[in-house]
């Protein structure tokens, strides 16, 4: 599990992350684009992702990674937050904020720490 406390604490620690209202929901950018999304019930962060890894994680544990029809052409899924791992969270995030962040930033960044302490690479 990872609370939403966590969850901003984290995606704060990743470089040039804001966060701008989405329709009524706190969405975090980079360079304007959107790589997460928390929703109305609390429980649910949309991610962006590849449309690989969002295949994989839904068949992997479609209790905790789903995605919404009306998400069937884009890449992005939602992730159960009560349900899963605060780690695999972190990393999801990150693959998500690498997805839109510059590439030159994402390449010199080394502040970040998941939380098991391995560095953010």
């Amino acid at each position: 599990m990872i609370t939403v406390p966590e969850i901003r604490k984290f995606i704060f620690s990743l470089p040039e992350s804001i966060e701008i209202e989405h329709w009524g929901k706190p969405s975090f950018r980079i360079n304007n684009k959107i790589f997460a999304v928390l929703q109305e019930d609390g429980v649910t962060l949309t991610i962006k992702t590849s449309h690989e890894d969002r295949n994989i994680y839904t068949q992997m544990d479609p209790k905790i990674y789903r995605v919404p029809e009306s998400f069937s052409s884009l890449n992005y899924m939602h992730m159960n937050i009560e349900l899963v791992e605060k780690l695999e969270a972190q990393m999801l995030i990150y693959k998500a904020w690498s997805i839109v962040a510059p590439k030159k930033l994402v390449k010199t960044f080394d502040g970040g720490k998941f939380e098991d302490g391995r560095g953010i690479t």
